[in-house]
């Protein structure tokens, strides 16, 4: 074999191995169902494969403070100055995917509560046999709830007393299974749930959240984290955020 011959053989090797090179993901829930279609779609697309795993945002914190590390870290956006302090992320790599709300999930067919008030919310929160919205210690949508909403309306031990705290995933999917009565949590991860009506919270007392991506800096695939992170802010990439709750941010 000629040695141009040769160097074509290992250029083409070279990049094929490039192209399927897997992209590592450590994500927050918030985006699950959306970004995975997606990266589905994007995986189609470029050849490459995708890994990634789902946590709440406080699971995520104490999973990089034990040093595991991915090519990609999608996280709400409060975390990016001190992950960029602490050189956790690549700097200038960051895009912001998404901005999502606080909703509420009754069992579907059950009485729909009138929540478009603070104080139609109120009401339904002291009437309420049980709640259920995700543990503040680790879920950025509980804690806004907790420590937000909460202590504006008054109700914040009376509601606790009766909360089953989420620990992960889906929880409105306890309200489906009639295990609580009703749910709060980030409307992405209700719309994913069958068996339950979603029911919108006031303006005025929610807190977005802007789910974000960046390269971290000990990526093993930092080509192929950059390209799927802009795919993901691309027009066709945002569409199935679009479709699953979220607002462009």
């Amino acid at each position: 074999m000629s040695s141009m011959t040769l160097a074509a053989a290992i250029g083409l090797a070279l990049s094929a191995t490039s192209a399927a090179a897997e992209v590592v993901v450590l994500s927050a829930g918030a985006v699950k169902s959306a970004f995975s279609e997606s990266a589905a779609q994007w995986q189609k697309k470029t050849g490459h494969a995708m890994k990634a795993s789902f946590a709440p945002a406080g699971e995520l914190r104490k999973r990089l403070a034990a040093r595991e590390f991915a090519d990609v870290l999608v996280i709400p956006v409060e975390n990016f100055p001190a992950l960029e302090r602490d050189g956790v992320i690549v700097p200038g790599t960051r895009r912001d995917l998404g901005k999502v709300v606080t909703a509420a999930a009754v069992k579907k067919g059950a009485p729909v509560p009138d929540l478009s008030s603070a104080e139609g919310l109120r009401r339904a929160l002291v009437a309420a046999k049980s709640v259920t919205y995700m543990d503040p210690k680790i879920g950025t949508s509980g804690r806004n709830f907790d420590e937000g909403v909460l202590p504006k309306l008054g109700v914040r031990d009376e509601v606790r007393a009766k909360t089953v705290f989420g620990e992960g995933g889906y929880i409105a999917e306890k309200v489906a299974r009639g295990e609580v009565e009703i749910a709060f949590h980030n409307v992405t991860e209700i719309v994913p749930v069958q068996g339950v009506t979603i029911v919108p919270l006031p303006a005025e007392l929610q807190q977005p959240i802007v789910y974000a991506g960046a390269v971290m800096k000990d990526a093993k695939n930092p080509e192929g984290a950059r390209a799927l992170l802009d795919y993901l802010v691309s027009a066709e990439g945002r569409k199935p955020f679009l479709d699953r709750g979220f607002t462009a941010p």
